[in-house]
């Protein structure tokens, strides 16, 4: 496999391995075809017996996993996982942060636009005496900010989304040595930028009706007065929701990974994220979980002194726009990367578990340093 930019990392999308079947002897994972001897304790013939020091004796410790990059290729730790995530973004601290740097700093303009547009009205109306206050002059105010909100959010989405997968394609890379640069990454990325964008749309809608729709039955109740029947109903559909929502939000969490490294469709990769997920369901919410939890507080750490700038006084003035605006931009140049290596491990893990893809990975990380 070449270092071409313009082809996917190599042991991804053009050279699958097949999924793992139990009884499969070709990948290692299963035991041998009829008529084929198993190797004994010492590699050798059946009944031969171990020998002090030798192959899969007490005496010695199987040999280490290959490491090319920056996780062994063998089943995943916590551990590894975590100090992956890590380790890629010393591998490649250039391009990492520059891409990390680039979805916040235009993120943190787009908040700056928003917050400038709509500070001077929001002082004036919380500065007023609240039975003074007009509602024709509210209700047009409210819209506006709710409008550039909106905006903003999309805006900052779109970026989260175009971050994840560079920095997915990064770390792709880095998992057999290969080194990315940031226009090689968006080389990758760039032709998958609206089915990523499409994949976390119907995954937001999915997750969303999963939400909304147990609920709905105990609204419509509460409603038409039937206070009761409604409360009881609308508790019991917000269990369900909660739910529903954990069961899918993290059943689908690996869709970005598959788009972005196995170059597949929207429904396609949601399916594979599906598939990967089941059977190490509680695994997988765990790790991500803990990721994004850590990356959120060493970036609000991180960040914290803007932030309290942000928020000091009681009235936004140029300064604390400026100090909320620059929070947002640290806190996403930390919890990015850490994120999206996390979620990218966990997907890479998931794969050597159920599809031995240590064994292509490994191939492919041999085949490119005899270039």
């Amino acid at each position: 496999m070449s270092d071409d930019p313009q082809s996917p990392p190599p042991g991804w999308s053009q050279e699958q391995p097949p999924p793992f079947r139990p009884g499969d002897a070709a990948d290692g994972w299963g035991p041998a075809t009829p008529g084929q001897a198993s190797p004994g304790p010492t590699g050798g013939g059946p009944g031969d017996p171990p020998v002090p020091g030798g192959p899969g004796s007490a005496w010695a410790p199987p040999p280490p996993a290959p490491k090319p990059g920056v996780i062994p290729l063998r089943p995943l730790m916590v551990g590894d996982i975590m100090t992956g995530a890590i380790d890629y973004v010393r591998r490649e601290p250039k391009t990492v942060i520059t891409i990390s740097a680039m979805v916040g700093v235009v993120a943190a303009f787009v908040q700056l636009g928003v917050l400038a547009a709509t500070s001077s009205d929001l002082a004036e109306v919380t500065s007023s005496d609240p039975s003074q206050i007009d509602p024709a002059e509210l209700v047009p105010l409210l819209v506006t900010l709710l409008g550039l909100v909106t905006v903003s959010a999309a805006v900052a989405g779109v970026l989260q989304i175009f971050g994840t997968g560079m920095l997915t394609h990064v770390m792709g890379r880095a998992v057999v040595g290969q080194r990315t640069s940031v226009g090689q990454a968006w080389v990758l990325v760039r032709p998958q930028l609206w089915r990523l964008i499409a994949a976390t749309l119907v995954v937001g809608l999915v997750v969303g009706l999963a939400i909304a729709l147990p609920v709905a039955p105990g609204l419509v109740l509460l409603s038409s007065g039937l206070t009761v029947a409604g409360a009881v109903l609308t508790l019991l559909g917000s269990l369900v929701a909660m739910v529903l929502g954990v069961w899918l939000t993290f059943g689908l969490i690996l869709t970005t990974p598959a788009l972005a490294l196995e170059d597949c469709g929207p429904i396609a990769a949601m399916k594979r994220s599906w598939r990967l997920v089941r059977g190490g369901f509680w695994r997988t919410l765990g790790i991500v979980l803990v990721g994004s939890i850590v990356g959120q507080a060493v970036g609000s750490i991180a960040a914290s002194p803007f932030s309290l700038l942000g928020g000091a006084g009681a009235e936004l003035t140029t300064m604390s726009v400026f100090g909320l605006a620059i929070a947002g931009l640290v806190t996403t140049m930390v919890a990015l990367p850490f994120v999206a290596g996390v979620t990218a491990l966990v997907y890479i893990d998931r794969r050597i578990r159920t599809e031995n893809l240590a064994a292509v990975l490994a191939a492919s990380a041999e085949g490119l340093s005899g270039q």
